[in-house]
């Protein structure tokens, strides 16, 4: 499949209490044959309920991430509930699931490894949760050369998550969860 000259760019979006409404008005703005691939992890939400509530709602590809997946553009992965999702070597591996380590999964942790594996080619996006899993992880993502881009608080059911990345990082875009999709449209592309 040939892609146009745009960067190519990885997404990941990080999301807690309430993320699963942003996600769909997100990914409603997408284009069928987005120009990258995205990551979705949501705490304590089973990848499977969370694959299936968002393949309801959307023609894009979507599916459950496995272990030591190569990341494809156009499709959109879902993090297991009780795992960790860490990049490397262009691929998603998955930790052995996680009982008694706070968020799971961690939005920190994907974040970080995602600014180590992509630098200035990673987009963060945070959305609707609680506390402050993902302020860490953004800040490194600015860092490296990065976008970050949160949800706008008054736009997110519970705001303490956009909240905390706004107060402490540097986001490049503060939206509604529509917007951030339209954003993520124009500043991406279409594979052609």
């Amino acid at each position: 499949m040939k892609s146009d000259k745009r960067q190519d760019f990885v997404v990941a979006i990080g999301a807690s209490a309430g993320g699963l409404a942003a996600i769909q008005s997100l990914i409603a703005e997408l284009p069928d044959r987005l120009n990258a691939p995205i990551v979705i992890g949501v705490h304590s939400m089973q990848g499977a309920v969370l694959t299936e509530a968002l393949q309801s709602e959307s023609n894009l590809k979507i599916k459950r991430a496995e272990d030591n997946q190569t990341l494809e553009k156009g499709w959109i992965y879902v993090l297991p509930g009780a795992m960790h999702g860490f990049f490397r070597n262009g691929k998603i591996h998955l930790s052995e699931p996680v009982r008694d380590s706070g968020f799971r999964p961690s939005i920190d942790a994907m974040f970080m490894t995602l600014a180590a594996e992509y630098k200035d080619r990673a987009i963060a996006v945070v959305l609707s949760g609680m506390l402050t899993d993902g302020m860490r992880g953004a800040q490194v993502i600015y860092d490296m050369g990065g976008r970050t881009i949160v949800q706008e608080p008054s736009d997110a059911e519970h705001s303490s998550m956009p909240n905390s990345v706004i107060r402490n990082d540097h986001p490049e875009v503060i939206h509604t969860a529509t917007d951030l999709g339209k954003w993520l449209s124009s500043h991406i592309g279409k594979m052609t």
